[in-house]
């Protein structure tokens, strides 16, 4: 008997980790395209960029240094620019962690959202619309407490504003979180 249940230990063991390493291991987003790196972060090249999008943003990296689960949500805003011609539709916005949630506010300051993590509940289109030459802001909200005492350390996550033809404009924040 005990060695049907260490067989039956064993095989769930291994069952989960095929399935964790299924869903957590990303594939390369980047392609090895350069466009829209921030101004003078070379070494973000290849971790910072937009995909094909014509979007751009003068910043894409955020890092809160180091914030305290006592304090709450932090947020940062991102502004992003149609510098092309053309008007630019936007369906869908997501974030990588359900800890994180984004919003997007258009030039008239409304605000649409939130969205967050796909799989991880319903999360709405964003079907908007960037006219030629115009801005927009996106406001990324990190939530230190969504993860509980588990969530302690270092944190990166990522949020995704994807265009009609599926070209990605990516936003990362980074966080040392303490109790």
């Amino acid at each position: 008997m005990k060695d049907k249940n260490r067989i039956i230990t064993f095989i769930t063991v291994v069952a989960f980790l095929f399935i964790g390493l299924f869903f957590f291991a990303k594939p390369s987003q980047n392609g090895n395209k350069t466009s829209n790196i921030p101004k003078g972060s070379q070494e973000l090249a290849n971790s910072h960029t937009a995909i094909n999008s014509a979007l751009t943003a003068e910043e894409t990296f955020y890092d809160f240094g180091t914030i305290s689960m006592k304090n709450g949500l932090v947020k940062k805003v991102f502004k992003i620019t149609n510098p092309t011609s053309k008007d630019i539709k936007l369906p869908s916005l997501t974030t990588s962690c359900m800890c994180t949630s984004a919003y997007f506010v258009g030039l008239d300051g409304n605000k649409s959202g939130p969205f967050g993590m796909p799989g991880m509940g319903f999360v709405p289109p964003l079907n908007r619309i960037i006219r030629a030459g115009q801005s927009a802001n996106i406001e990324v909200v990190y939530d230190p407490n969504a993860h509980g005492p588990a969530g302690v350390g270092m944190i990166d996550r990522f949020v995704y504003l994807e265009d009609e033809n599926n070209n990605k404009l990516q936003f990362e924040i980074k966080a040392n979180v303490t109790p």
